[in-house]
């Protein structure tokens, strides 16, 4: 089970780095991630997409208004995702159980036995690492991700998760 998601921005490497803790604090397990510039590129698409999904809107909606309600929809669960802001803590040398995995991939889905969110990274050199999220944590991930990308100013266009425009954004392929 997940229990704690940590994201920031390093400057030097110029990467988000996700830290995902998974189990109780007796026999946590950490998930250290680094996502460069290039795949957070094509995995806020996939973002967008869940957040239009979770919003469950009605197909013949138009599609500004779509993006209006799905952005809405976003805030409200992300307001709702229990956030603490800390600073980012001092650099570590690396060790082989705290090294960042670079992801080269993540895909994006919902299981259909409890619609719950599944994301699954693809990292380099290591089996795909797969957490499965609740809509308020995916909400929380994402709006944690966006603030964090502001930080880092990497310029991306705004989706209609971050401002209501009428830009189509349809699911993925991996979303089913």
């Amino acid at each position: 089970m997940l229990q704690n998601i940590s994201v920031r921005f390093d400057p030097v490497e110029d990467r988000l780095v996700l830290r995902f803790t998974e189990g109780d604090a007796a026999a946590a397990v950490e998930h250290w991630l680094h996502v460069t510039r290039r795949v957070y590129a094509v995995w806020r698409k996939d973002l967008q997409a869940m957040v239009d999904r979770s919003a469950a809107l009605p197909e013949r909606m138009d599609r500004g208004a779509k993006a209006v309600v799905a952005a809405a929809h976003h805030r409200a669960m992300a307001s709702q995702v229990k956030l603490r802001a800390e600073p980012a803590p001092a650099p570590r040398p690396e060790t082989p159980e705290i090294r960042p995995w670079l992801v080269t991939a993540v895909e994006c889905g919902r299981r259909k036995k409890d619609e719950r969110w599944v994301l699954k990274f693809m990292l380099r050199e290591r089996a795909p690492l797969t957490l499965v999220l609740s809509d308020s944590t995916l909400h929380g991930l994402i709006g944690a991700i966006a603030r964090r990308v502001k930080v880092a100013r990497w310029e991306f266009t705004a989706l209609p998760l971050d401002k209501a425009s009428s830009s189509p954004s349809g699911p993925p392929p991996a979303l089913h």
